[in-house]
C-alpha cells in the first residue's frame, strides 16, 4: 500500500501544536509541589520595620519559601491524595493559587471561616525591633476585640473573615486569601488596615465570590461535586427513613390521635390486637415500603422534632434581634400551674422578600411559686437557658393581675429594672374580659341572672341521674357560668336561649318523677327562677 504523506501545511500545524504542548507541560511541571506539606518546614518568625517618618508600620513578613522544581517527588495520582496533604486547619498552608477543578477551595469553603478563625487562642507577644522600642513600647499583642466590629447601634458583630494563624502569628484575610492574589496579612497598626481592607473593591469582590461560592455548594450547584456524592448518598438514605416517621407522628397530632396502643410491639404479629395508631401506620405502610419495617422510639422521636422546632424560633428570634415576651399562667386538670411561653419578634424572609410579626410558643413550664420575685427569677433564668440576651427585649406583656401587673413590685416592675427599655403593654383581652365582668356585677338584674345561671347548672351536676335526664331531653350540655372569662358565661347563655323549652320539659319531670322532697323543691324553685321577668 502506498505511504500517503502529509502536506506541508499540515506538517507546519502539527509541529507548531506539539511546541505549544510541551511549552505547556514544562510550565506545568513542579506544580503540584506546592501543595504537598514539607516536613521540616521553619517556625520562625521574621520581623521587619517599614519607616515613613515617625509613623512606623511594623508587619509580620511571612518568609515560607516553595522550591519550583523537586526532582525525587511524585506527583499525587487523585485529587483526594492531593488534598490530604494540605492542613486545612492552617492558613499559611494553603496554596498561594488556587486551580479550577482541584477541589480545594471548595472544600476550604464548605469547611467556613470559623474552624480556622482561632479566636480562642492565647495570642502570643511580638517584640518591636529597632528604637521604635523607646517610644512605643517593647511588646505588642493582638487583641480578641479586633475581630469585632462595632455598628452604629452599639452592637458587635463578628468579622468572619478574620483569621489568625497562631504558628507564623499574623492575621489574614480568609476571602482574599481563597479569591484575590492580593491578600491582607498582618497585625500591626489594625485600627486603619481592618478599615481599609473591608473597604477595598477587592475585599469586597472577594467576599462576594465567597458568599456565592457558599450558596451554590449549600445548593449543590458546583461542578466539582464529586467529591460530596458519597457522604450526601447516605445522608439522603437517612433523611428519606426519618422522614416517613416525621409524616406519620404529624398525620397523628394533626388528626389529634394517640399515637400508643394497648400493646406496643410491632414484631407480635395478631389478627385481633390494637397496637396503636403509630404501628398500625408503620406496618400498613411498610408493606409497600421496606424502609419503614424498623420500628423507633416515638417519644424521644417526638422530643428531638419539639427540641428542633425551639432551636429554630430561639434562632429566629437571636436573627431578628429585638424581641417581646409573652408569658400566661393557668392550672390544668391536675392543678398544676403551667405558665405558657411566647415570644413576639419581626421576622424577615429574603426569598420571598417579606416582613412579618411572628409569636411563637416554646414551652409550658410548671410553676410552684406564685409571688413576683418568684414568676420574675423564672422568666429570666428561663430566657438565660435560651441562650436570649434579656437587653435585646423592648415589650413585656401579662395578664392584668396584681401580681404581674402592678406598678410597684410586680413582675413588670422587676423586669423593667432590669432593662429600662422594656415597655410594659396590658394584656387588652383580659382588659375588655374585666370590663364586662365588673359591669356585669353592678347592676342587681345582671347579678341575679348570672346567679340563676350558676345555680341552674349546680343542680342539674350534682347527681348523675339529673345530668343523665338533662342531656336526654334537650339534645345539649349545660354549661358553667365561669368567673374569669367572659365567654364561658355566653356559652352558658346560649344554652339556656337555645334549648329554653326543654330545659322546662327536663324541670318538670324532675318535679313529678324525682325520688326525694329536696330534689323536687329544687327542681321548682329552678323552674319559677326561669319564668321570673328579669331573667327572662
Amino acid at each position: 500500500m502506498k505511504r500517503i504523506k502529509d502536506s506541508d501545511a499540515a506538517f507546519r500545524k502539527e509541529k507548531k501544536s506539539r511546541k505549544t504542548r510541551e511549552e505547556k507541560e514544562s510550565r506545568n511541571e513542579g506544580a503540584i509541589i506546592k501543595f504537598l506539606i514539607r516536613p521540616d518546614r521553619p517556625d520562625e518568625t521574621g520581623i521587619t520595620v517599614e519607616g515613613h517618618g515617625d509613623d512606623v508600620v511594623n508587619e509580620v513578613q511571612l518568609e515560607k519559601k516553595i522550591e519550583d522544581e523537586v526532582d525525587d517527588a511524585d506527583p499525587p495520582q487523585t485529587t483526594e491524595e492531593q488534598n490530604s496533604n494540605i492542613n486545612l486547619k492552617d492558613i499559611e498552608m494553603w496554596p498561594a493559587k488556587f486551580n479550577h477543578g482541584d477541589g480545594v477551595r471548595e472544600i476550604l469553603v464548605q469547611q467556613g471561616s470559623k474552624a480556622v478563625q482561632n479566636t480562642d487562642r492565647k495570642f502570643k507577644e511580638v517584640v518591636r525591633p529597632g528604637q521604635i522600642t523607646k517610644l512605643k513600647g517593647e511588646n505588642r499583642r493582638l487583641s480578641r476585640n479586633r475581630f469585632f466590629r462595632t455598628l452604629q447601634n452599639g452592637e458587635k458583630i463578628l468579622r468572619t473573615w478574620m483569621i489568625y494563624s497562631p504558628p507564623k502569628e499574623a492575621v489574614f484575610c480568609f476571602c482574599c486569601k481563597l479569591f484575590s492574589s492580593d491578600s491582607f496579612k498582618s497585625w500591626w497598626k489594625l485600627n486603619p488596615k481592618i478599615q481599609e481592607n473591608e473597604s477595598s473593591p477587592v475585599h469586597e469582590n472577594a467576599f462576594t465570590q465567597w458568599k456565592e461560592l457558599e450558596i451554590r455548594l449549600f445548593k449543590g450547584m458546583v461542578i466539582g461535586k464529586e467529591q460530596q456524592t458519597l457522604v450526601e448518598n447516605e445522608t439522603k438514605k437517612w433523611k428519606q427513613i426519618l422522614t416517613r416517621f416525621l409524616d406519620i407522628i404529624m398525620f397523628l397530632a394533626k388528626q389529634n390521635l394517640a399515637l400508643r396502643g394497648h400493646r406496643e410491639d410491632i414484631r407480635v404479629e395478631k389478627a385481633n390486637e390494637n397496637e396503636g395508631n403509630f404501628l398500625e401506620l408503620v406496618q400498613l405502610i411498610g408493606k409497600f415500603d421496606p424502609v419503614l419495617r424498623e420500628h423507633l422510639v416515638k417519644n424521644e422521636f417526638v422530643n428531638v422534632l419539639g427540641d428542633r422546632v425551639r432551636k429554630k424560633v430561639i434562632d429566629e428570634v437571636k436573627q431578628s434581634k429585638y424581641y417581646c415576651i409573652i408569658f400566661d399562667s393557668t392550672p390544668d386538670i391536675s392543678h398544676i400551674n403551667q405558665i405558657s411561653q411566647v415570644l413576639r419578634y419581626v421576622k424577615i424572609v429574603k426569598k420571598k422578600k417579606e416582613v412579618k410579626v411572628e409569636e411563637s410558643f416554646l414551652r409550658f413550664i410548671e410553676m410552684k411559686g406564685k409571688n413576683a420575685e418568684q414568676i420574675t427569677s423564672m422568666i429570666l433564668q428561663q430566657l438565660e437557658m435560651d441562650d436570649i440576651n434579656i437587653q435585646d427585649c423592648r415589650g413585656q406583656t401579662f395578664d392584668n393581675a396584681s401580681v404581674k401587673a402592678g406598678h410597684r413590685s410586680s413582675v413588670q416592675a422587676r423586669i423593667t429594672e432590669v432593662n429600662p427599655k422594656i415597655v410594659f403593654v396590658p394584656c387588652t383581652n383580659h382588659s375588655l374580659n374585666l370590663a364586662a365582668v365588673y359591669a356585669a356585677s353592678v347592676g342587681a338584674d345582671s347579678v341575679t341572672f348570672f346567679g340563676t345561671l350558676d345555680r341552674f347548672f349546680s343542680f342539674f351536676s350534682a347527681s348523675t341521674h339529673r345530668w343523665d335526664i338533662s342531656i336526654e331531653i334537650t339534645g345539649a350540655t349545660i354549661k358553667r357560668a365561669g368567673e374569669t372569662r367572659w365567654s364561658s358565661r355566653a356559652d352558658a347563655v346560649k344554652v339556656v336561649h337555645t334549648k329554653f323549652t326543654e330545659i322546662f320539659a327536663a324541670l318538670e319531670r324532675l318535679m313529678e318523677d324525682a325520688e326525694n322532697a329536696a330534689t323536687r323543691s329544687d327542681a321548682g324553685l329552678n323552674f319559677q327562677a326561669l319564668q321570673s321577668f328579669s331573667f327572662l
